[in-house]
């Protein structure tokens, strides 16, 4: 084994001897001063990083530096904060604002269909309509059958009102050929024989079936409804009479179809199903049931209740005088008065003259009279035998109607 000894120093009156032989170690020596810094060695390997010392104690805040004049890039966008409470509610806008889109419609059923609405009642039936007429004739009790004669009638059987059929001849004893009036006689039409000079005796008979016209008369099916005095016990023969033919109305025409019945409810609505498409359109409900007919339009007077004969100059009506023939006869001018507040709308009384006496309708006091005669509120009848009839159009308002000038 080769050893090397390095003398870094020697101190001085020191001596150093050196043999072949290795003696035991001698004591150290005190450590020399240190030599020179000798030249740095290559750089060692980097140690393991050492423990984190504590943290210093935070300095004190710097100045604030003056504003930068260059917008410094934005910052990564912080976390959203919590949500803040709801604030109050605010004005109601004055503006709407914009429609949002419609939602999908629901696939509910369609609601049954609600009841129809009950029909309105039917309006009352109007009254019959009528009109009626008057001619002269005599009686005629020789025979039973045929042609009675010129001016005569007959019955067919001697004892006058169980008769059931009337013959008239069409010449009546004014010797006016009445015969076209007489072919518009028909079933249910009324005929009234009546005393000439006395309006108490009277037959009042009812057309039971279509009369048949035969050469010169006609053949008049009828039956007895009522009769008075000589009209009972038989009118005399030759005997002067009226004959007055009262003919019903036909049917006025069907009053304007009713309002239609109201819509009955909305059925309830079904529950709510999946939305989905939107369904199809129901089927439209059926229409309500029609209404009513409206009333039928009042019509002309019916049957006439009798006769009042009057032989005055003034007479003013009265309300026994309702659906009556007032005769009035005098051989001087006869003054007749509609009086006020006795008769109501579609009330009439029938109006005939008798003699030379030439009747004036006059107004009562608060009557309004309408008519086309020379003067419209006091017309007059044309001659003897004339005819009118008074209507009662509204309260204290009448409008006469027949031969008058």
């Amino acid at each position: 084994m080769t050893t090397f000894v390095v003398i870094e120093s020697i101190t001085p009156n020191q001596s150093l001897v050196f043999s072949a032989q290795q003696g035991p170690q001698g004591i150290g020596g005190a450590t020399g001063p240190t030599g020179p810094t000798g030249p740095a060695g290559a750089t060692g390997p980097t140690g393991a990083t050492g423990v984190t010392g504590a943290t210093g104690a935070t300095g004190p805040t710097g100045a604030t530096g003056a504003a930068s004049t260059v917008a410094g890039p934005t910052g990564a966008t912080g976390p959203a904060g919590a949500t803040g409470p709801t604030g109050p509610t605010g004005a109601a806008s004055t503006v709407p604002g914009p429609t949002g889109a419609t939602g999908p419609t629901g696939a509910g059923a369609t609601g049954a269909t609600g009841p129809t609405g009950a029909t309105g009642a039917t309006g009352a039936t109007g009254a019959d309509g009528g009109s009626a007429n008057y001619y002269d004739y005599k009686a005629d009790t020789s025979a039973t059958t045929g042609d009675p004669g010129s001016g005569d009638l007959l019955w067919n059987n001697a004892t006058q009102i169980s008769a059931t059929q009337i013959n008239i001849n069409h010449i009546n004893s004014d010797g006016i050929d009445v015969g076209i009036f007489l072919g518009l006689i028909k079933t249910n039409d009324v005929i009234i024989v009546q005393d000439a000079n006395n309006s108490n005796n009277f037959q009042k008979w009812t057309v039971s079936a279509t009369p048949t016209m035969q050469t010169n008369y006609v053949e008049v099916p009828v039956t007895l409804t009522s009769s008075s005095g000589t009209g009972t016990t038989n009118f005399a023969n030759n005997h002067p009479l009226i004959v007055a033919i009262i003919s019903t109305g036909i049917v006025g025409p069907t009053g304007p179809v009713g309002a239609t019945g109201a819509t009955g409810p909305t059925g309830a609505t079904g529950p709510a199903g999946a939305t989905g498409t939107t369904g199809a359109t129901g089927a439209t409900g059926p229409t309500g049931a029609t209404g009513p007919t409206g009333p039928t339009g009042a019509t002309g007077v019916g049957n006439i209740a009798g006769f009042n004969t009057q032989t005055g100059t003034t007479y003013t009506l009265v309300a026994g005088d309702l659906s009556d023939i007032v005769t009035l006869n005098n051989a001087s001018a006869i003054t007749l008065t509609v009086p006020p507040s006795v008769f109501s709308a579609n009330d009439q009384i029938h109006v005939v003259q008798y003699g030379a006496g030439q009747v004036t309708f006059a107004q009562g006091a608060g009557v309004t009279i309408l008519s086309t005669g020379a003067t419209t509120t006091a017309p007059k009848l044309r001659t003897n035998k004339s005819a009118a009839t008074v209507i009662c159009t509204a309260s204290n308002t009448f409008l006469i109607v027949g031969d008058i000038v």
